[in-house]
Order: C-alpha cells, then structure tokens, then sequence
C-alpha cells in the first residue's frame, strides 16, 4: 500500500470520529432547546412516561451546562462529568421507555445517543476540547502534497 493511501486512510479514520461527537453536540443542543421551550413532543412524551414537565426543564439546563462545560477549553475533569452526565439523560431516556413497554422506535435512538457519547469522550484527544481540537480538523481534511 503506498504512503498517499495510508494518509488517506489515517484522514478518514480522524475524520470520522467526528461523526459521534458532532451527533452528541447537535442533539444535546437541540434537545435542551426542545427541553427549555417544552414544545409538543416533549411534551407528550413526558406525559406518556410520566415525568413532570419541570424535569424538562432541569434536562434542558443540564443538557445547556454540558454543552458549555464541552464546548469551553480546560478543565478536563468537568469535561467528563459533562460526557458522564449525557449517558445518564440518553442511557435513562432509554430505559424510561423500555420500563413503559415503548418499542425499538423509542428507545434505540437514546440508546444509540448515549453510545455515541462513549464513542465522542473516547475520541477526543486527552485534555482536550472540542474547540480545540477543531482546527487539527481544518489540517485533516487538507491533504498535504509533497
């Protein structure tokens, strides 16, 4: 295999393991807006697994604290409360709907939200940010010619 090849593949690897960490952040940002505004879907859902609608918005301040705790360079340590906090509000939305007797269609996609965000906290570099490591992305998807 040539060294170009090998490259390619090393730039695909980096790249797509933003994939879980940009599936991570779009959902928790767009879940603690639908959270916050209690639009009709949350809702419902909250009546359905009979949650009282203040814990909506608990989720949504949760969910915007680990959006800032991620998004801002430094303090590794809440960096991983904030990573460990998303298993907790996707593996437990899982498990709410699962305990109401909610099929696959109801609980796969937490499910799958909380591994990703296994997979986003595994992938980052040590220490790191997002935010920090974004311009490292900008150097990925630029291929260098000798």
């Amino acid at each position: 295999m040539s060294t170009r090849s090998i490259s390619t593949i090393a730039r695909g690897r980096k790249l797509a393991r933003w994939v879980p960490v940009t599936a991570v952040l779009v959902e928790t940002a767009v879940g603690a807006y639908w959270d916050l505004a209690r639009i009709s879907y949350v809702r419902e859902s909250f009546d359905h697994l009979g949650y009282p609608m203040y814990f909506a918005t608990m989720l949504g301040v949760a969910k915007t604290a680990a959006l800032a705790a991620i998004l801002t360079p430094g303090h590794p340590r809440t960096k991983e409360w904030a990573y460990a906090g998303l298993v907790f509000v996707y593996g437990g939305a899982a498990v709410s709907h699962v305990a109401a007797g909610d099929g696959p269609d109801k609980w796969a996609m937490p499910l799958a939200f909380a591994a990703c965000t296994f997979a986003a906290r595994a992938w980052l570099p040590q220490g790191g940010s997002v935010t920090a490591a974004l311009p490292a992305l900008g150097s990925i998807a630029r291929p260098r010619h000798a």
